[in-house]
C-alpha cells in the first residue's frame, strides 16, 4: 500500500494524478490538510480507475483510500 502525504488542492490532487499515472498503484492512501482536497479526490479517483474505500480523519490529516479496480 502507498502512503502519499499531499498539500490543499489544487496542487494535492494534481500530485495525486500524477503518482497515479507513473506508478499505478493497486492500492494508494492519501494523506491532506485540506477537506476540500479529498471531496475533489472522490471525484477524480474514479476516473483513473480506482474506487474510494475510505474516508476519514487521523489528527489533523484528512485521508482517502483508494483501491485499483
Amino acid at each position: 500500500m502507498t502512503v502519499l502525504e499531499v498539500p490543499g488542492c489544487p496542487e494535492g490532487s494534481l500530485r495525486v494524478v500524477a503518482y497515479i499515472q507513473e506508478k499505478s498503484p493497486s492500492e494508494i492512501v492519501v494523506k491532506t490538510p485540506d477537506e476540500d482536497c479529498v471531496k475533489v479526490l472522490r471525484l477524480v479517483l474514479p476516473l483513473f480507475g480506482y474506487a474510494v474505500v475510505e474516508v476519514g480523519k487521523e489528527g489533523e490529516a484528512h485521508l482517502v483510500k483508494a483501491v485499483k479496480r
